[in-house]
């Protein structure tokens, strides 16, 4: 009976880490649907980690897996899983316009990285504005498959997780930039596919917003634990 007891208890620990982890999947799901698949994640995935709030990254793979009719749900916990590891993603100082003027000119030619909270989505369905009507608490909007699919940018800006939707070739830039290149190379790589006047518009409209968001940074810094 002691046991019956402990085994309970556990699985409802693990369904609530997972319903905290996965808040907006949870509310568009119902308590019961939810629950249903909560309890079939336990199953095929047991916890391998003492701390909860690490429980929960095969989610998304889970669900596009078992409910490929409905690839919304694999969207949002892949959203709702992006955002919980932008919270707790480890600290480092961004790259903004004061630090940039401090490094003068060299600044082009250092090895650059994005934000160690920064990860890029593909989305096929109009996901992400579902996730803002639910943290909003208004009605979600039909769904909508995407074509092509969006690309949608999550990050920490401050201490506050956030994201916006980029398009294919800002995301492209951001990978290259992910890969470890320097701003030179980037702009090499960019001007080959669009064009040097298009590049440059493009770069100059890109480098101010990575700035104000704080998605740049040295690709040779040390992080620091938040």
């Amino acid at each position: 009976k002691r046991l019956d007891i402990y085994r309970n208890n556990y699985r409802v620990s693990l369904t609530g880490a997972l319903a905290d982890h996965f808040e907006r999947l949870h509310a568009y799901l119902g308590d019961d649907q939810f629950d249903a698949i909560a309890s079939a994640y336990l199953a095929a995935h047991p916890s391998a980690t003492r701390n909860l709030r690490y429980y929960g990254g095969e989610m998304p793979g889970f669900l596009a897996r078992h409910f490929p009719n409905d690839a919304e749900l694999a969207e949002l916990a892949a959203l709702d899983w992006a955002l919980r590891h932008a919270f707790d993603a480890p600290d480092a100082p961004p790259l903004d316009a004061v630090r940039v003027g401090a490094l003068g000119d060299g600044w082009i030619e250092a090895r650059l990285a994005l934000h160690p909270s920064a990860r890029l989505l593909s989305m096929d369905h109009n996901s992400a504005a579902i996730w803002s009507a639910l943290s909003a608490e208004d009605t979600p909007p039909e769904l909508v498959a995407l074509d092509p699919p969006v690309m949608v940018l999550v990050w920490r800006n401050d201490l506050q997780p956030q994201f916006r939707s980029v398009s294919a070739e800002e995301a492209r830039a951001l990978a290259v930039i992910e890969a470890g290149a320097s701003f030179t190379g980037l702009s090499v790589r960019i001007i080959e596919e669009l064009g040097e006047a298009a590049a440059m518009e493009s770069l100059a409209a890109w480098l101010g917003q990575w700035l104000a968001d704080g998605v740049l940074v040295s690709a040779d810094q040390p992080l620091a634990v938040t």
